[in-house]
């Protein structure tokens, strides 16, 4: 015990680290002590605690981690040195959970390093600058571009979701104010946060004139279309969005439509103060006759009553689904006074409800078929998509060459919503 007190007594000199490191695995119930007199010793100790951080990670000991959080950037600067002083080069993943180690105080040093020659230090600067949440606001300017790089866009992405709202405001500043080379990443930025409705009226009206342009030549995406979707007659279209309360509704590509699929619900606040979840729904323009309904909010119409009355209202009405595996589908067809007529569904038990159509190809067609191997309605048309392909129009069959008038729509599932409170930017 002499022997401990002495040595934790001595000078931090070149060699005191490294004894002060041995005392930690000596006496980890006294160890504060011990922390303070390694983050005093600053940089001429974090070699030592470089080479015992593993060890005391692995046993769950939090004192090296402390330490290197108390000498803050000298320490970070020499983590990235160690990092970098070997022939390999370093993991971006180990060296973001060693940079997530050091707290607010380490932001500007975190912002430098997005710059470095090296991708995985500017990779894993990025992650421990998302991991400090809105302390890292600081270093907003310089993600900022890294929106336009296609390697760090989701990276950067969620940076800007780890944000209080309070960086809407800087976002709108640099929209109003410069620097130019970042207004656009700015725009960018606030579509992804859902905040384009904060937007001056002046850049709201050029992104509707870029839209009209945009839909003067409306071309296919190179994007898959999603796997659920209701379709209805072009020429009775116009009664769907009342029959499915979709409201204040504005022009959209198809590059649009497909690519705000991935955000389609966002939270909005009533005056009431309470919560209020929206959809934004994407209609097609007309394809081949057909209009093409897309949106989370129409998942359960078949079983909702929403598909009986669309098709009240446009004459006819069919659902079309599938999962991404391929191994559930899912279709019905409604038809005005008749409601749902046919309907399939994988794993529902009965699977089939309506009698065949003439178009149905039979069960007994199946060279495998004996009696009492099928339900008794039943027939071989399982496969939405071809379902979809046979009656009106399969989206993953849409190419240049199939008939295209008019253009699409976005609507939403409550009035006064807005379309610029979804997140995500869209491509136009």
């Amino acid at each position: 015990m002499q022997q401990v007190a002495a040595q934790a007594t001595e000078p931090a000199g070149p060699a005191g680290p490294t004894a002060l490191v041995e005392q930690l695995r000596q006496a980890p119930a006294g160890g504060a002590g011990v922390v303070s007199r390694l983050a005093a010793a600053g940089e001429a100790a974090v070699p030592a605690l470089l080479a015992a951080r593993p060890e005391f990670e692995q046993s769950g000991r939090p004192e090296i981690a402390q330490a290197l959080r108390e000498i803050g950037p000298p320490a970070l600067r020499a983590a990235v040195a160690a990092s970098l002083g070997s022939d390999t080069p370093p993991d971006e993943r180990e060296l973001a959970r060693l940079l997530g180690l050091f707290d607010a105080r380490c932001v500007d040093e975190l912002t430098l390093l997005l710059e470095h020659p090296s991708p995985a230090v500017r990779g894993a600067a990025l992650t421990a600058l998302r991991g400090l949440g809105p302390a890292a606001r600081p270093a907003l300017a310089a993600v900022l571009p890294l929106l336009g790089d296609r390697r760090k866009e989701s990276s950067a992405r969620r940076f800007l979701e780890a944000m209080d709202p309070s960086a809407v405001g800087e976002l709108l500043a640099v929209r109003e104010n410069g620097p130019g080379r970042l207004r656009r990443h700015a725009l960018h930025a606030l579509a992804h946060l859902g905040a384009c409705d904060a937007l001056p009226a002046r850049d709201r009206a050029a992104l509707e004139r870029l839209v009209r342009i945009k839909l003067l030549d409306d071309r296919l995406p190179d994007e898959t279309w999603d796997f659920h979707w209701v379709v209805v007659p072009g020429d009775t279209y116009e009664a769907a969005f009342e029959a499915l309360g979709l409201h204040d509704r504005i022009p959209a590509t198809l590059a649009m439509g497909l690519s705000g699929r991935v955000h389609d619900e966002a939270v909005v606040a009533r005056a009431d103060g309470t919560e209020l979840a929206v959809q934004r729904v994407f209609v097609t323009p007309e394809i081949a006759g057909w209009r093409l309904f897309f949106g989370r909010s129409l998942v359960n119409c078949p079983d909702d009553g929403s598909l009986e009355r669309l098709a009240e209202a446009c004459g006819r009405a069919h659902y079309h689904f599938r999962d991404g595996y391929e191994d559930s589908h899912h279709w019905a067809l409604a038809e005005r006074g008749r409601g749902v007529v046919r309907s399939f569904r994988t794993y529902r038990e009965p699977a089939w409800t309506g009698e065949p159509l003439p178009w149905e190809e039979p069960q007994t067609e199946d060279p495998l078929w004996e009696p009492g191997m099928y339900e008794p309605n039943a027939s071989l048309e399982w496969d939405a998509h071809a379902v979809a392909g046979r009656l009106t129009v399969d989206p993953e069959e849409i190419d240049e060459d199939t008939p295209m008038t008019g253009h699409g729509w976005f609507a939403v599932t409550a009035p006064g919503a807005g379309h610029g409170v979804f997140p995500g930017a869209l491509s136009i």
